[in-house]
Parts: structure tokens; sequence; C-alpha cells
């Protein structure tokens, strides 16, 4: 009976042990996961186009990295739409001349990081860095628009197809506002003569609201002429006549 007390404590106290034991090894495991989320930098990860698998909001800026040898690396697959545009923060390795292209153009990559806002919709976002011998492969970053930000709006469904894009002679217009500059911009034309006379202008809601150049559509009372691009903040507004319209009706009433 004494054999058989003792076998029971001492099996009671192994199961003890073990409970402990395994206690301390999640403990351990715990604080080790712990330092590695606190430690690790984030990782540049080559991009497919894929929507966060973790179910965690698109981040609104991506960070770009063009190497040495032009390999293009990106800290997340997916971006966010701001009412800004797409928001790209852009670091280069690559030789002197190197260009980041973006699917809808591409500029010289910049000597220290900056951040560049592209007008890209929603969609596929195709970026490679290259030279003038060689193009890095592409890498696709999905954009999402979760505040839906992006008007698929086109300048035909305001009534401006384009008609072409002539050489102006007109000097571009200022202001303190987008519509001062526009207004001035209209008064250079009035002081050519040009034809027709101009009078009605609007702001075309095409692509992001927010963006850096807003387009505006000019034309008479009744049909739309023109477009123009505005750049600028602050006080400080410049208006550069850009594409002819297919001589159209207004869409909307005047002052609508």
């Amino acid at each position: 009976m004494a054999g058989q007390r003792l076998s029971s404590v001492t099996q009671s106290t192994v199961v003890r042990v073990v409970a402990v034991l395994a206690l301390l090894a999640l403990v351990a495991l715990g604080v080790w996961l712990w330092s590695i989320s606190r430690s690790s930098p984030a990782q540049f990860v080559s991009g497919e186009g894929a929507t966060p698998a973790d179910g965690k909001a698109a981040p609104t800026v991506v960070d770009v990295l063009c190497d040495a040898n032009l390999a293009l690396r990106v800290s997340s697959d997916t971006v966010a739409a701001t009412a800004s545009g797409v928001a790209v923060r852009v670091t280069s390795e690559a030789p002197a001349g190197a260009y980041l292209n973006y699917g809808l153009g591409g500029d010289p990559m910049p000597a220290s990081p900056e951040t560049w806002m592209l007008a890209a919709p929603p969609g596929e976002l195709q970026l490679s860095c290259s030279t003038l011998g060689h193009e890095g492969a592409v890498v696709t970053v999905a954009v999402v628009d979760p505040g839906h930000f992006w008007s698929d709006l086109t300048l035909a469904d305001l009534g401006c197809p384009i008609g072409g894009m002539p050489g102006w002679a007109v000097s571009g217009g200022t202001g303190a506002t987008p519509e001062e500059a526009i207004a001035d911009l209209i008064a250079n034309f009035t002081a050519l003569g040009a034809s027709p006379t101009l009078t009605r202008s609007e702001h075309a809601a095409i692509g992001y609201p927010g963006a850096a150049n807003q387009t505006w559509i000019i034309g008479a009372t009744d049909t739309t002429y023109m477009t123009a691009v505005v750049t600028g903040s602050g006080t400080n507004y410049s208006a550069f006549p850009d594409a002819l319209c297919e001589a159209s009706p207004w869409p909307t009433a005047a002052n609508a």
C-alpha cells in the first residue's frame, strides 16, 4: 500500500512539473515573438498586385527603391489612393540618368528620397527602373480606393472630346486661386482677339479631386472650346492652355 501511495504521489508530481515546464515554454515563446516584432525592420517585397493577406488596411504611401542594378523593390504590394492621388516615396541607388517608369509616363530618379503623387487610377500600377540602355523588371502594385476618391468621368463625358493638341502662342494665366488663374488666361485669349469669345469655364471633375494638376474646360456660352491645366497651391496658381475640344455643347447649364 505504501508503494502504491508513493507511486501515486510521484505521478502527480511529474504531471505538475510537466505542466509548469509547458507554461514556461509558452511564456518564452511569447517573449521571443514580441522581441522579433519590436526589432525587425520593414522589408521591401516584390509587388504582385495582391491585397494584403492579413486583412490589414492598405498603406497610403508605398516606398519604392531602385537599386544599382535597376531592380525595383516596394514596401507593399498594395497602396490606398488619397484625394491627391497615389503616393510613392522614391529612393534611388541607380546610376545617374535613371528613370522611374509608372505606366502613365516616367520621371528622373531623385538625388535624395522624394514623395511623388501619381494620378494612377484604381487597378494595377506597373513600376520599373530604366536607363537609356536597359530596363529593369516590372513590379506591379495594386491601387485600391476605399475612400472612393477616383472619378471615372472623362472629358468627353463633360462635353469636351479632345480634338487636337496645338502649339499655343498665348501666355498662361496666374492668380491667387485656380478661378483667378483661369480668368487671367481667358483675358489673355481675349487680348489676342481669339475666336470664339471665351466667356465660360468649369473645373473638370476627372481623376483625383485634390491632384496638384487640375483640368478645366473653357468655352463660349453654349460651346466648349479647349482645356487648360491649373497647377500650384496656396496663393500661387498658374493656368496653361492644353487641348482643343471638338466643339460640343456644354452638358450642364451655365453656373450650374
